[in-house]
């Protein structure tokens, strides 16, 4: 268990040292399927995905605050999207069964997640808890 936890601060410090100054950090929502998304989540120290369908009313109501999100964290949280009905596979993987449903990850590892209609408030108050819990953004 000691190793497993000097293996992750290893790991941590790798990805800290080699990515932040460097990183392309997207000015839009990604839209993401089976061929990009490995590459987005593994790419940032902090990336959002949001889980949703067309015909989901709450997941509607969410774009004009994940884009709100998108523009106060410019630069430090990338963020994505997922149609769960043309990716089922990943929906399955990641075991969701309600929309619209945000999942974050560090460097691919799925830190947390949360399901149903957010406000922005409700949303920055998670996402500064993780950005500061991994401070070296």
């Amino acid at each position: 268990m000691i190793y497993i936890g000097f293996l992750r601060s290893k790991v941590d410090k790798y990805h800290d040292k080699k990515s932040n100054p460097s990183i392309e950090w997207p000015d839009h929502i990604i839209v993401l399927n089976k061929n990009n998304f490995n590459e987005f989540i593994m790419k940032f120290p902090l990336s959002i995905v949001d889980f949703w369908a067309s015909w989901c009313a709450p997941c509607k109501a969410m774009v004009p605050r994940f884009r709100r999100l998108l523009k106060i964290y410019k630069g430090k949280v990338a963020f994505g999207k997922l149609d769960v009905q043309k990716n089922k596979d990943i929906s399955r993987e990641y075991n969701i069964s309600g929309i619209p449903h945000f999942v974050f990850f560090r460097y691919g590892k799925k830190i947390t997640s949360i399901t149903g209609l957010k406000s922005v408030g409700e949303m920055k108050d998670i996402i500064d808890f993780h950005y500061k819990k991994y401070n070296r953004l």
